[in-house]
C-alpha cells in the first residue's frame, strides 16, 4: 500500500495518520487534498510534516536572502 493509499484510508475512516485518534465530522484540518491526509488537529498535521515544512520554510528563506542581496 503507498502512503497515498494509507492517507486516503485513513480519510475514509476519519482516523488522524499522525496520532491514530478519531476525527469528529467538521473537524478535520489538512492542506484540503485527501491525498496529503486529514488530521485532528494542526499540531498532528505539522509534525507528521514536520521534515517538509522545514525543508519549505528553508528554501524560501534562503531565497529571500538572496533576493534581499540582489
Amino acid at each position: 500500500m503507498s502512503d497515498e493509499d494509507y492517507l486516503l484510508e485513513l480519510w475514509a475512516k476519519n482516523i488522524c495518520p499522525n496520532c491514530g485518534k478519531s476525527i469528529p465530522p467538521g473537524q478535520r484540518v489538512g492542506s484540503g487534498q485527501k491525498s496529503k491526509g486529514g488530521f485532528c488537529s494542526l499540531d498532528c498535521y505539522a509534525s507528521f510534516y514536520q521534515y517538509e515544512l522545514t525543508e519549505r520554510a528553508r528554501r524560501i528563506s534562503e531565497a529571500m536572502k538572496r533576493h534581499g542581496e540582489s
